[in-house]
């Protein structure tokens, strides 16, 4: 299952997609089994959505406190519940947490809780069954967490050549981007400053200019420069470098960006605009490998 689904220029990540159709399924399958054999509609929906809710800040609320070394700086990022962030056992527990206080306060009985327990296990594993499938089952050329980053030729940007085996001894990011892509252009001075302050010394970082003539990359850069190298593709090359790797990782959008732990392994890809938090948990998975 792809970690992205692209629906025209809308990306919908796949682990929100299967929350939604998990929770709209469980709260008709719970509605429906009230009716049929409780004889009434009840408020166990209700009680259900409740949990979800519960649930989602619930995960939200784990994740940040797990990472708060680096939300310290950035607190109000941790109201950005639309960014990726959330802790799948932090969300059970939240729920299941209410669903024992109800249980307690007399506002849902025994019987209710184990028609919740009958529905919601099953779809439960089914869910983080789910989850466990990402990134698996694609084409065996593609790349996903665990993978080997590949040996493809570019050039800088003042024409010497480079490859991306160059990047397989320690931490690294490669940042696939390109000149008319608004997200990319607003995450490129986050990436600069950062490899600027850190990165010389901490990891590598390489932008990948995804299939535009040198020149167009080099006018770009003249007017926004930035503190880590660009490649872009050999010139007259049969096929391009850079839109190869970018199918490689699934080719949802730009910018999408690779994370590198020693060894050349991959450790997270990442599609969207990164924002100072991202950044910082993905370059922890890569700077502790």
């Amino acid at each position: 299952m792809p970690p992205v689904i692209s629906l025209g220029g809308l990306l919908i990540q796949t682990p929100r997609l299967a929350l939604l159709v998990f929770a709209v399924l469980m709260i008709w399958l719970i509605n429906w089994s009230t009716r049929r054999w409780f004889g009434r509609e009840g408020t166990l929906g209700a009680h259900v959505e409740r949990s979800f809710i519960i649930g989602v800040l619930g995960a939200r609320i784990v994740y940040v406190a797990q990472n708060f070394h680096v939300y310290r700086d950035h607190l109000l990022s941790a109201f950005y519940v639309w960014q990726t962030g959330y802790a799948v056992w932090g969300g059970f527990v939240f729920a299941l947490g209410y669903l024992g206080w109800a249980t307690w306060r007399r506002r849902l009985a025994l019987p209710e809780l184990r028609l919740i327990g009958a529905i919601g296990g099953p779809l439960s594993a089914f869910y983080i069954a789910s989850l466990a499938t990402l990134g698996q089952f694609a084409a065996a050329d593609q790349l996903h967490i665990g993978s080997q980053l590949p040996h493809y030729g570019f050039v800088t940007i003042d024409g010497r050549q480079a490859n991306l085996a160059m990047l397989r001894g320690g931490p690294a990011i490669v940042n696939i981007w390109a000149t008319w892509c608004l997200p990319c252009r607003e995450e490129m001075p986050l990436l600069s400053r950062t490899y600027a302050k850190d990165g010389r010394k901490d990891f590598a970082l390489v932008g990948v200019d995804l299939a535009e003539p040198a020149s167009r990359v080099q006018a770009f850069l003249g007017q926004r420069p930035v503190s880590y190298p660009i490649w872009t593709d050999p010139a007259g090359s049969r096929k391009s470098p850079s839109t190869t790797l970018f199918e490689h990782t699934g080719g949802f959008a730009v910018p999408t960006t690779i994370f590198v732990g020693r060894g050349g392994i991959i450790k997270a890809i990442y599609v969207g605009k990164l924002t100072a938090t991202t950044l910082a948990v993905n370059l922890q998975k890569i700077q502790g490998s």
